[in-house]
């Protein structure tokens, strides 16, 4: 078949095989993979090296930047959020559309009238979500105003999960994405509405509610994602008293992430050159004056603990001290939520003095704290070739 598109992937990272695949499908397609890391995107090639090419492509080098784009019918951009602007502008100085899975940022609102002037077209927001779920949302709002109605309460959440029978760690999770990313995420603040108030926390995760109403089979929670109320404006629901957009986890996972935030295992501060293993990085977060545990959690944590050897146990105890569990007022909750904490430590290898981890990159620069981590949970949490994925989306208006 004559080939009829040349399209540019930029990145070469977990999610980038899967979207190959679907373009290779049409027969028609040449597709370069430009990286910085080469020997990625030459691994990638090797799907169909008749139909593909590697290009390495650092995109602060915005000369060889717009001569790859140049060079390329349509370009897509799989690369952290952060680094779309540089592409996008060279996009339009070179006359290629673009399409990421992205949030639109400020400066993709800022360059629209001049993409429109130049008739490209720009395509964010076009993956699961934000994506499908903005798609399912406009069909049902728009079959609702044509029935004469009018929506008051929006509620949408959703999840990509591994199946229920595959979800066999302590964090009920999976990742095909890149894992610090998917961590960092949960970070965000989140912005909605709920019952006439705006409410805004930088604890998403702390604000968790148990969703026994959406399956019969699945124990799953929600948490708030992001700026919901951007979107209020966008999808022409300004009258919302309810307005919440929010993900899917199966439940326990907002307790764990949430108390490995409070530790600080999730920081973008540098991790010390001196760390050798998960327990040192966890030790290096504890540094300073140790907080005592309360009373309440005490008790609980000397449970849990119990025939633990000496040492792991005071990790426990110190590492739980740093976390905020003043959300979960019920003792039988709380309880439940540090049993999952402590068995999610034991996986992943805090306990175990073989669990290597890598503090500095290529360069010898000391990489975050969250990146180390990071490593550590995508080889053990990793959603492997057998593994079968689920999604789950729910709109309640």
């Amino acid at each position: 078949m004559t080939t009829k598109h040349n399209v540019l992937v930029l990145g070469s990272g977990m999610m980038t095989p899967t979207l190959i695949g679907q373009l290779l499908a049409y027969g028609d397609t040449n597709v370069t993979v430009a990286s910085n890391i080469l020997k990625d995107a030459e691994a990638l090639v090797k799907l169909s090296p008749k139909w593909m090419s590697a290009a390495y492509l650092d995109v602060k080098d915005i000369p060889a930047l717009e001569k790859l784009i140049a060079s390329h019918d349509h370009v897509i951009s799989f690369i952290p959020p952060w680094m779309h602007t540089p592409i996008a502008e060279a996009c339009l100085r070179t006359g290629r559309n673009m399409t990421t899975s992205s949030y639109i940022s400020p400066d993709m609102v800022r360059m629209h009238p001049e993409v429109k002037a130049k008739g490209l077209i720009f395509l964010n927001e076009c993956g699961l979500d934000p994506g499908i779920d903005i798609m399912g949302t406009m069909k049902i709002l728009h079959e609702a105003q044509e029935a004469g109605f009018k929506i008051v309460s929006y509620e949408s959440y959703c999840g990509g999960l591994p199946v229920a029978e595959q979800a066999d760690n302590p964090l009920g999770y999976k990742f095909s994405w890149n894992p610090g990313a998917a961590i960092k995420a949960s970070r965000n603040t989140a912005i909605y509405k709920w019952n006439g108030d705006k409410v805004v926390t930088n604890a998403p995760l702390k604000c968790a509610i148990v969703r026994d109403d959406f399956s019969v089979s699945m124990k799953l929670e929600s948490y708030p994602n992001r700026d919901s109320l951007v979107f209020m404006e966008r999808f022409g629901m300004q009258d919302c008293e309810t307005f919440i957009r929010g993900t899917l986890r199966f439940t326990g996972f907002s307790d764990i992430i949430s108390s490995f935030h409070d530790i600080g295992l999730t920081s973008d501060d540098p991790a010390d050159k001196s760390i050798k293993t998960l327990r040192d990085l966890l030790e290096s977060r504890l540094g300073g004056v140790h907080k005592p545990l309360g009373p309440r959690t005490a008790a609980l944590v000397a449970a849990v603990t119990r025939g633990m050897p000496a040492a792991d146990a005071d990790l426990v105890k110190r590492a739980l001290a740093r976390a905020d569990f003043a959300y979960i007022t019920d003792d039988r909750l709380l309880g439940t939520a540090i049993k999952n904490i402590v068995k999610s430590m034991q996986f992943l290898g805090f306990f175990d003095a073989n669990q290597k981890v890598q503090v500095l990159d290529k360069a010898g620069k000391q990489r975050p704290c969250l990146d180390v981590l990071g490593d550590v949970m995508g080889v053990k949490l990793a959603l492997t070739k057998h593994d079968r994925d689920l999604v789950i989306m729910r709109h309640v208006f």
